[in-house]
């Protein structure tokens, strides 16, 4: 067994569940995880990502591991690297692992554009859906200083709004374009929609090999 965890945190509305055959896809790799449920309709994502840096210290997860790695799926990845940022003064350089975000909106969503002033989206996804719209996401980028690899998703059928707002490749809430960081280390896109990615073992697949080499399999 490696002495290396791997951090999990899901999209805006899902729970732990949602990272779950990720989660069983590493531990047969030979890594030591920790899936996450955290608040994510609650709170905004500075307030997010002080929640997953006191979950961290809970679990001595930089004390008991060689390497911590994260795995996130849409605001998980910004939620993830928000707490990067915003702890990197704290984090054990030679224990900082790699980083792979899975359909996160890095430009914001143009779904998140067209709804953001409906009372019923404010409600469903709260605070942070506030922050995945464009406007805000362009001002608030983040600034990698770590090994991050993105995947996109290409096949967003399965959503209307997504067809109708996005005029782009898209997974049906993220465009492919939108989930690019400048600073990021991969990129990669696979026929994937938006909430199902961590479903996917082509996903699973492209997980590990960033995770292992650094990048993604092509």
């Amino acid at each position: 067994m490696k002495n290396e965890t791997v951090i999990l945190l899901h999209g805006i509305g899902h729970s732990l569940w949602n990272m779950v055959l990720v989660e069983r896809a590493l531990k047969r790799a030979g890594y030591q995880t920790l899936n996450l449920s955290y608040p994510s309709r609650h709170h905004d994502i500075k307030s997010l990502a002080d929640w997953l840096d006191e979950k961290l210290r809970e679990h001595h997860v930089w004390e008991r591991s060689d390497k911590v790695h994260f795995a996130a799926h849409s605001l998980g990845g910004l939620v993830t690297g928000t707490y990067l940022d915003r702890c990197r003064d704290r984090i054990p350089s030679e224990k900082m692992g790699r980083v792979v975000m899975l359909g996160t909106p890095h430009g914001g969503s143009e779904v998140a554009d067209f709804l953001h002033k409906n009372p019923l989206y404010k409600y469903v996804f709260g605070p942070a859906g506030q922050e995945l719209t464009t406007p805000v996401r362009k001002e608030n980028r983040l600034q990698p200083w770590y090994d991050l690899g993105i995947i996109a998703g290409s096949s967003g059928w399965a959503y209307p709004l997504g067809l109708f707002c996005i005029k782009e490749q898209n997974d049906g809430c993220v465009s492919v374009s939108s989930s690019k960081l400048e600073g990021m280390k991969d990129h990669i896109t696979l026929p994937a929609l938006h909430g199902f990615m961590g479903w996917m073992p082509a996903v699973h697949e492209q997980i590990l090999v960033f995770l292992n080499q650094g990048v993604f399999q092509k």
